[in-house]
């Protein structure tokens, strides 16, 4: 079996999951968690096997905060600042790799701008690099990185190019500025729709011989969770960090004044 058909698997054992979810249990709470279960066991599987994932609220060393948040996938190099049994607490925003919100249906436009602005939330957020920190990538990637990725993720959602001019429409209604909107929206057994928000983005899709930029959407049916796990793969940070994430959030204590003895 090649690893196509292992993920085209999956996204028929990730549908049925979602549908009998959707039947099983009635309040929207329980719903909303058992759905965020089904995309991070998939996101276990297949990222390796030592990013951790959690859920809770986002802080940046300014202070800023996110708000809860679904899944948020965390490098090796996260404290632990959260509860290790039930992966809930706070997360430093330099050790958040990325961020997925999850959706049941974003034909309800409200459900989608609600999306919109928790990614918004998360994308006002500041990743500092640490001390010493190296990263691969161009001069673009870090300061693409200076944000943190953010993918909304959703089983349901109207056909792609309605999709697409609410998506538009929204982004517009709410006045969010490219730089704090969504990086990719990933639709089950649909496609995807891209964000490419500068043309040194290392994504090129082509309608023709045309470089498309801005929202683009792409139809990838049962290969959608491939395509999306090749994005992941891309957008995630790849970074070395020698120093200690939580100096940056104690540094400003440097500058108290203490007693001395």
């Amino acid at each position: 079996m090649s690893i196509r058909e292992l993920i085209k698997n999956e996204s028929k054992r990730i549908w049925s999951e979602f549908i009998e979810i959707s039947s099983e249990y009635k309040t929207p709470e329980e719903v909303a968690h058992h759905r965020e279960e089904i995309v991070r066991r998939f996101l276990e599987r297949y990222l390796p096997s030592w990013f951790r994932f959690g859920k809770g609220e986002i802080i940046d060393s300014k202070g800023s905060r996110s708000g809860q948040v679904d899944i948020a996938v965390l490098g090796p190099y996260h404290p632990y600042t959260y509860d290790r049994e039930k992966a809930r607490g706070f997360f430093l925003a330099e050790g958040v790799l990325c961020y997925i919100d999850v959706k049941s249906d974003i034909s309800d436009k409200e459900e989608l701008e609600r999306g919109l602005r928790q990614i918004q939330r998360v994308k006002k957020l500041e990743r500092k690099p640490t001390l010493g920190e190296q990263r691969y990538g161009s001069d673009y990637d870090w300061e693409r990185l200076r944000r943190i990725p953010c993918v909304l993720f959703a089983f349901r959602s109207p056909l792609g190019p309605t999709l697409k001019k609410n998506i538009e429409e929204a982004l517009h209604r709410l006045r969010i500025p490219p730089e704090e909107a969504f990086d990719a929206i990933v639709v089950s057994d649909k496609g995807i729709i891209y964000n490419i928000k500068d043309s040194r983005d290392h994504l090129m899709i082509y309608s023709g011989e045309e470089r498309r930029l801005g929202v683009v959407g792409c139809v990838y049916n049962e290969d959608t969770l491939m395509n999306f796990l090749l994005y992941l793969s891309y957008t995630i940070p790849w970074e070395i960090k020698v120093s200690p994430i939580v100096l940056l959030y104690l540094q400003e204590f440097e500058k108290e004044r203490v007693g001395v003895f």
